[in-house]
């Protein structure tokens, strides 16, 4: 299955990771600022002094969303019984509110003092899906998404047969590239979740 393939063939997954950036830095950071990818059920938009993971709260009173991030409730090292660390909640958003149809910029929601410090995962520095913005002008979209397809750092893995990769999907902006070749591309995908806010018998 997919044996010798080439890179001509088109089919591969393109990756946005960020530039310049030391992912071992978000696990050590993650201890003291929350989990990477999500926290509760609730997905991980972005962050926050570049380490800080920040949250979309789809489970609000209100029925809409906020934005938040964690921090310790006890000393940083400090783990519950079941051996997860125990955290509580600091909004960054000064109120709930509807998320719009994509392209979606949360930095809208944050405080002003947040704004410059805010760094989304899927948006137009790099992943050019998100480079489009809904009131922009036909010529400013086209600029912006010329300059998201220069800023973004992509990295390409050929589905040559026998290969796995394995990344966190929900931080890692991603996309499969269209098939130029004359044969079927095979691959077997597959997710581990994180918990959810739901429980559901079995």
């Amino acid at each position: 299955l997919n044996n010798d393939w080439k890179a001509e063939e088109g089919g591969a997954l393109r990756c946005h990771p960020r530039k310049g950036h030391n992912r071992s830095n978000d696990i050590k950071n993650s201890i003291i600022g929350g989990p990477v990818g999500a926290h509760e059920g609730n997905i991980q938009v972005g962050w926050i002094d570049e380490h800080t993971p920040v949250y979309l709260d789809t489970f609000r009173e209100s029925g809409r969303t906020a934005l938040y991030s964690c921090k310790p409730s006890r000393q940083s090292t400090s783990l519950t019984r079941d051996g997860k660390s125990s955290y509580k909640r600091v909004y960054w958003s000064n109120r709930d509110f509807d998320v719009p149809k994509q392209p979606i910029d949360f930095g809208e929601f944050l405080p002003l003092v947040a704004r410059n410090r805010f760094e989304q995962i899927s948006t137009a520095t790099r992943d050019p899906r998100f480079a489009l913005s809904t009131n922009a002008p036909a010529k400013l979209a086209s600029a912006a998404l010329a300059k998201a397809v220069s800023d973004t750092n992509e990295l390409d893995v050929t589905p040559s047969g026998g290969t796995m990769v394995l990344f966190d999907s929900v931080t890692l902006p991603h996309s499969v590239l269209e098939i130029t070749g004359n044969r079927q591309r095979i691959a077997a995908t597959g997710w581990f979740h994180e918990d959810s806010q739901f429980a559901f018998g079995v």
